[in-house]
């Protein structure tokens, strides 16, 4: 990806792209999805043209990503959107009192200095965003989980709550990439009769599912179930989503997303205890009929 490693070329293309009014403000609605760009182009009143341009320059620079046919910001394009962008305007806002951290320079209390303006101005730790993020509601957390399903390139260990068919479309989509996959669901959240029938309703999940049932997968050996405390996933072994609910009323409180092998492979072996006492669920049989024998 051009964001990976950010050199001075990148970086002169990022800021080149922010400094497009018309291209922020199509930034902005990626914040919350843009599921119809005809819409879009309305609410925006820009031009056809005017509108594909800029879109595929975010989506180019790595800020834009469509998944599931709707674009939204990628998880660099949030960061730049909720972190970059406010701390750069703090930090300008406040650039006087920023010069003191070179009155300060080659002393004891440099550091001290520097991580007391950080923590007024509300700088972040780009280095520790990047390694771990909270995450506050359900929508931002199922983008985060689409995203690393759709960049494995090796394994994804799944235990969910949630019959998201967002996210399950996401899983079928690795399993035809050659991606390795097992899921553990939650046995209250996919009993529901509505999830069911969002699944049935869904012609993109219908699409997914009949790609899915031309691969040669065991059932048993992809999905089963048992009584979950709370969601996660790990992909490729390091990249973890973390889902801590409310015991009352099942609602996110909030989420972690963690890229850490550590904890990767603690997450893996609670995935692994948790997969040997789990069961075949009889609310999936209509996938073992769809498989071809």
């Amino acid at each position: 990806m051009v964001y990976a490693d950010l050199g001075t070329e990148a970086l002169v293309k990022l800021f080149k792209v922010l400094s497009r009014p018309d291209a922020i403000e199509i930034f902005l609605l990626a914040d919350e999805g843009i599921e119809n760009s005809t819409h879009a182009i309305e609410e925006l009143d820009f031009t056809s043209k005017r509108y594909y341009a800029r879109l595929k320059e975010l989506v180019y620079i790595g800020l834009v990503k469509k998944t599931g046919g709707i674009y939204r910001q990628t998880p660099f394009g949030s960061i730049v959107f909720k972190r970059l962008i406010p701390a750069m305007g703090r930090a300008y806002d406040s650039r006087d009192k920023l010069g003191l951290i070179t009155q300060f320079k080659g002393t004891k209390i440099e550091d001290d200095v520097r991580h007391l303006l950080e923590d007024e101005l509300k700088i972040p730790s780009f280095a520790e965003s990047n390694k771990m993020r909270m995450i506050d509601n359900y929508e931002a957390m199922v983008v985060d989980v689409i995203d690393i399903c759709d960049e494995a390139e090796e394994s994804i260990l799944m235990a969910s709550n949630h019959c998201d068919v967002r996210v399950m479309e996401a899983t079928f989509r690795s399993v035809g990439r050659g991606v390795a996959n097992r899921i553990i669901a939650g046995n209250d959240g996919f009993s529901s009769r509505l999830q069911q029938l969002r699944m049935v309703l869904s012609p993109s999940f219908a699409k997914s599912l009949i790609n899915f049932a031309s691969d040669a997968v065991d059932i048993e050996n992809f999905l089963r179930v048992i009584d979950l405390p709370y969601s996660f996933c790990v992909v490729d072994g390091c990249f973890n989503v973390l889902e801590f609910p409310n015991p009352i009323n099942g609602e996110l409180i909030v989420a972690i997303a963690i890229n850490d092998k550590k904890i990767g492979d603690k997450l893996t072996q609670l995935f692994e205890e948790s997969w040997k006492v789990s069961k075949k669920s009889e609310a999936f049989n209509f996938l073992s009929k769809i498989k071809p024998s």
